[in-house]
């Protein structure tokens, strides 16, 4: 792989293209992530509205109707809903994993399989997060598993 990277006064935002022969898994990981730092998500806690980086965060929950993000140290509320936060983050490393968790894999240490087909995710937070039977087979196909 080569990179040129041109530095000039003259632009006025970040343009990347990629030049390749075909798309491999590594490449649509390097793209995936490309499309998570381009963008960010506001979240509020307390009175404060803060705006995240999609690599910042671990997963978003949905609690009595309300969607919650969760960063290594930090739990925020937005306003958006779970179909809203997958259709944004479509063709990244965030999935749905569950009716009512969006999951970014790359925060992910370790799975387990449990029992009915599910699995056990191990974020590297420690926190878990299961990945319900419907969802497993879309999980696998994202890891390559």
């Amino acid at each position: 792989m080569k990179i040129n990277i041109e530095q000039s006064n003259t632009y006025s935002e970040v343009e990347i293209t990629i030049k390749c022969n075909n798309i491999d898994e590594g490449l649509e990981n390097l793209i995936s992530s490309i499309r998570l730092y381009s963008s960010t998500i506001s979240g509020k806690k307390g009175a404060k509205i803060y705006f995240l980086k999609p690599e910042d965060v671990f997963y978003f929950d949905t609690v009595d109707e309300k969607v919650f993000i969760y960063t290594s140290d930090c739990v925020y509320e937005t306003n958006l809903k779970l179909y809203e936060i997958e259709e944004r983050f479509i063709g990244s490393s965030i999935i749905r994993v569950s009716k009512s968790i969006v999951l970014n894999l790359i925060k992910i240490d370790y799975v387990s399989p449990l029992l009915n087909g599910r699995i056990e995710a191990v974020l590297q937070n420690g926190e878990k997060v299961i990945i319900s039977r419907q969802y497993v087979p879309i999980f696998k196909n994202k890891l390559g598993l």
